[in-house]
């Protein structure tokens, strides 16, 4: 058959309108089928459409200790005490009481309950107003998530709601979302708030009574609460106690007992423990989160009382603040952190953080210098340091005691914390090697470059926080290696960024330990020794210029603790001072934390330390020279070579005690000898101490060399010479410059004047001195014994002439 391109094309128009025509008619006839089956249609997708959490994420943020106990709770941003739901289950009593009371069939239907919404509406029916419903949990935790006016429409949304959560969260989850939202009285929302505000614990202590009570207490918390129809409360409590009763789920004695408990007063607080820890914790958190931290809550309370007690002693001495650190020496995780006396002390400011405040860190950084020059060498803990008048310039270090020793050990600068010879082993290490060394040790307030600190860097030039200080003797607790301290339970980032690193050596950090435990302690704690069981303790003060800061940090295999008492305005007081203001507290402290049933001290690690041969008088290793020696021991990695400085050998006429030289042997009978050399101003010291010196034997007379003027000469004052003493513009009399010359300038020079050491010089042979009117003798010795000696005469006019 024959179709023509017209034709097709007919038929095409054709049977698209009849289609079109036939479902129109269709859907006219049977519109009420159409339009109930796209609302299945429409229904089902909605409910099989994956649901979120319906709640918003708006919570209060929690900070927990290593126990998970309470910390701090903040307001959520609608200004509810809203607690994050619970990861863990719900206790059973609360499980059971909540379904007894609201939802019997929870676990059986799929969100509505019918015989219960039938069982409602019958008896509403017959009472002619609203006394029960037939709500259950799901259809709560709905209107929960969306409250609104109750009416027959809303009801209906409630119900597939209802239905949509139980098709996409386990009945658990749907029992936790309740108990996270009911609303409990006042702004408190969720069993875990009410728990702690209202019995000071967690939900899994809750009582049969106590889990009761937050079942019946959100039926009306408006007008029936724990302030207000208390009565009718706790009959409500006691009438859902009988029915637990009556369905087996508690006996007879657990009823009556449970019945008998008192209902909980509306006046106590939430937990509000280390609230500058928590502030600390939380500062780049986001609202709602819950933090669990290692601090532990016993160890913080006993931080608390002994800080108590102590700050009252301090307060009538006019010293108003104080801070403590605790930290477990294995793990290195904050047990105990107290910010200032009392955060609620706001006349002394008691917000003040003083665990984070950077403070002078006084002599705290002693131990450290002496383990990197340990670890570098040749110094032995016994090696002798010298502890004279020191110049730097303008910087004059000065002891505390404002006296000087000569010479002392490694030991002996740490023990009596002497200024003096530290500075000079900062000189002698390298002030720009230490300055590295605390950078990479975590000291972030060094905010001058080393040249701008110069050797007052151990003397508490720069600052640190008590946070960073607890943190660096952590490291010399851990033998050398250092980590960052945990403060929270699972701290991972914040260990990569700082991973563990070696800063000296574990034989270097057991030796100064060692020197650190022998520190005599403050008041009853001084004879410590004689007593069984007491606590071994490293420990060091430091006391900031002007008496502003006082600290105390001790150490032991348990413990480091951290201590500093002042004032936060920056104020001075006499009374402040590290062995005195704050040791008593980290020695109460110590004795409260420290277990003797653990180790306590640390074991020496033999195989990071060397016997050496030393010199008996320097502590240096041997020389050729020693007479006497001893065997100590220093780090195996100490890698600088030296020997005993001072021990010298020279060849004396047997008759004289002279030295000669091949110029002047000739016809002598000589012998070698072995003496002592400590530098002139060492020896005047330990001289005036009554303390026998070996000297350096004068050269023979008849030596040519004795007669060489051109060995070293006295340049100015010459033998005889009348100095006068100018003045200044100012009217000040003006200081005299002392100078000399020799044929070797690293040569040092001694300047007696009247027979007292008045200095010493190498290379620049200049000495300046404060003269007044009158004879003196000045005598001018170098390192082989030749002298040069004048006489002159000093005078100065008292007053300008007319």
């Amino acid at each position: 058959m024959d179709w023509k391109k017209s034709d097709i094309k007919t038929i095409k128009v054709l049977s698209l309108s009849d289609i079109i025509t036939m479902i129109t008619n269709v859907f006219k006839r049977y519109r009420s089928f159409v339009l109930i089956g796209l609302s299945l249609i429409v229904t089902i997708l909605w409910l099989a459409w994956p649901m979120k959490n319906p709640f918003p994420d708006d919570y209060s943020s929690l900070v927990l200790d290593e126990h998970g106990r309470l910390l701090r709770a903040t307001l959520a941003s609608d200004q509810q005490l809203r607690f994050p739901p619970d990861k863990n289950t719900l206790p059973d009593k609360y499980v059971s009481a909540v379904l007894a009371c609201e939802d019997k069939r929870f676990y059986n239907h799929v969100g509505i309950d019918p015989l219960a919404l039938m069982h409602a509406a019958v008896t509403n029916l017959r009472s002619g107003r609203r006394i029960r419903g037939g709500s259950t949990i799901p259809m709560q935790v709905a209107r929960l998530a969306n409250p609104k006016k109750r009416t027959y429409v809303n009801k209906l949304i409630e119900c597939m709601t209802a239905v949509r959560l139980s098709l996409h969260f386990s009945k658990d989850e749907i029992l936790k979302m309740y108990a996270a939202h009911v609303p409990m009285g006042g702004n408190i929302v969720g069993i875990d708030a009410a728990s702690y505000r209202y019995y000071g614990k967690s939900i899994s202590e809750l009582t049969w009574a106590e889990a009761a009570l937050f079942v019946v207490l959100p039926n009306n918390p408006s007008m029936i609460n724990l302030s207000r129809k208390r009565p009718l409360l706790m009959e409500k409590r006691n009438r859902l106690l009988c029915i637990l009763n009556e369905r087996g789920i508690i006996d007879n004695v657990t009823a009556d007992l449970a019945c008998l408990e008192p209902l909980p007063t509306d006046t106590r607080h939430l937990p509000f423990e280390a609230p500058h820890f928590c502030r600390f914790v939380t500062s780049d958190k986001a609202g709602g989160e819950t933090c669990r931290t290692t601090l532990d809550t016993d160890v913080q309370s006993k931080v608390v009382d002994a800080a108590r007690m102590h700050h009252r002693i301090l307060a009538d001495r006019g010293i108003a603040n104080l801070a403590v650190l605790v930290v477990e020496t294995q793990t290195g995780e904050v047990k105990g952190y107290l910010g200032s006396q009392s955060f609620h002390d706001s006349l002394s400011g008691g917000q003040v953080d003083g665990v984070m405040a950077c403070r002078s860190t006084g002599s705290l950084l002693k131990p450290f210098l002496t383990a990197k020059a340990l670890d570098r060498g040749p110094y032995t803990m016994a090696s002798k340091i010298q502890d004279v008048p020191t110049f730097y310039g303008t910087f004059v270090p000065q002891n505390a005691s404002k006296t000087f020793y000569g010479m002392v050990s490694l030991n002996a600068m740490l023990i009596q914390s002497l200024n003096v010879p530290a500075v000079r082993l900062l000189n002698a290490y390298g002030i720009h090697d230490f300055y590295d060394f605390l950078v990479d040790a975590g000291l972030r307030g060094l905010f001058r470059s080393a040249d701008g600190y110069g050797l007052t860097l151990i003397l508490g030039g720069a600052e640190a926080s008590l946070w960073e200080m607890v943190q660096l003797y952590l490291c010399l607790a851990n033998m050398g290696t250092w980590r960052p301290l945990q403060f929270k339970e699972v701290d991972t980032m914040y260990s990569e960024k700082n991973p563990s690193k070696r800063l000296f050596s574990e034989g270097a950090a057991w030796l100064v330990l060692d020197a650190l435990k022998r520190l005599s302690r403050p008041g009853s704690e001084y004879y410590w020794r004689y007593f069984d069981n007491q606590v071994p303790v490293a420990w060091k003060t430091g006391t900031s210029y002007g008496q502003k800061d006082g600290w105390a940090i001790g150490m032991n295999r348990q413990w480091v603790v951290g201590v500093w008492v002042g004032n936060f305005t920056g104020e001075g007081n006499a009374s402040i001072s590290g062995s005195k203001s704050a040791a008593p507290l980290m020695f109460s402290i110590f004795n409260a934390l420290t277990r003797k049933d653990r180790p306590v001290w640390f074991e020496e690690p033999e195989h990071d330390l060397i016997d050496v041969e030393c010199c008996a008088k320097s502590g240096y290793p041997a020389g050729s020279h020693c007479p006497e020696t001893v065997v100590l021991k220093r780090p195996m990695s100490s890698y600088a070579a030296g020997t005993c400085p001072y021990h010298r050998k020279y060849l004396v006429d047997k008759k004289t005690g002279k030295s000669v030289c091949s110029l002047c042997w000739e016809d002598v009978e000589t012998e070698w000898v072995y003496r002592y050399i400590v530098p002139a101003a060492v020896r005047d010291i330990l001289l005036r101490r009554g303390r026998s010196v070996d000297a350096i034997p004068l050269h023979s007379a008849q030596c040519p060399l004795f007669q060489d003027k051109r060995r070293f000469e006295l340049v100015y004052p010459v033998d005889g010479i009348k100095v006068f003493i100018p003045r200044d513009f100012d009217g000040l009399h003006e200081r005299v410059i002392l100078s000399a010359k020799h044929q070797h300038p690293s040569m040092h020079l001694f300047w007696y004047l009247n027979g007292s050491l008045i200095g010493e010089t190498v290379e620049r042979h200049e000495l300046v001195v404060d003269l007044n009117p009158g004879d003196y003798r000045l005598t001018v010795q170098d390192e082989e014994g030749f002298t040069r000696t004048v006489a002159f005469e000093a005078y100065r006019k008292e007053a300008f002439d007319p």
